[in-house]
């Protein structure tokens, strides 16, 4: 759970609301929290507030999705609106995408990827100007998400303008994802292990 250089600049008046994706979502190993990626973190109430708020962990004070810094994209792409957590991300991206600050895609519900053309315009617009995007979809409690480099994958429907392609190679990417084997994990004297 990172924000990539963590100097991006918020949209003013943005704020999370009653979104806490992250909070369910992500791996959190920090100074007094330890999380499983895609597990409801113990400090949430039933009402979805932090319990440690405002004294919650540096690393959850200094983390935003991107929605929260890009102003283009409208309230629907909220996470938990849109089902989709869109991330700054410095992954190892290939050659030659290496070193650049791209987006990391999860996506939290499948059912909503054939038909969601926002996601398709979103990424098809990244893609053609080279910025790389890792597509992330695996929901199962305490296991990492499986990944795909989308530039490759994608590029073809993406030449073709036309969003219905681009959104089918979206969810080939996630049907890729979904039966790639995931890194389980556990909770170790307060540390994440992979097993």
């Amino acid at each position: 759970m990172s924000t990539a250089e963590n100097t991006i600049q918020l949209v003013p008046k943005r704020k999370c609301g009653g979104c806490n994706v992250c909070c369910h979502s992500l791996q959190i190993e920090t100074t007094g929290l330890v999380k499983r990626p895609n597990e409801r973190c113990h400090n949430l109430s039933k009402g979805g507030k932090c319990g440690l708020y405002p004294d919650w962990p540096s690393l959850c004070q200094e983390y935003f999705c991107a929605w929260r810094a890009l102003p283009d994209l409208g309230d629907e792409w909220r996470p938990d609106k849109m089902n989709v957590l869109l991330e700054f991300s410095q992954e190892n991206f290939p050659p030659p995408f290496s070193g650049r600050t791209g987006f990391r895609i999860t996506i939290l519900d499948k059912s909503r990827v054939r038909s969601n053309y926002k996601l398709a315009t979103f990424v098809a617009s990244q893609i053609k100007n080279g910025v790389p995007c890792i597509l992330s979809y695996g929901n199962n409690r305490g296991e990492n998400p499986a990944t795909v480099f989308l530039n490759v994958a994608l590029q073809r429907a993406v030449m073709s303008g036309q969003n219905k392609a681009i959104s089918q190679e979206i969810l080939k990417a996630v049907n890729v994802c979904e039966k790639m084997p995931k890194q389980k994990t556990i909770i170790e004297d307060g540390k994440i292990i992979d097993v």
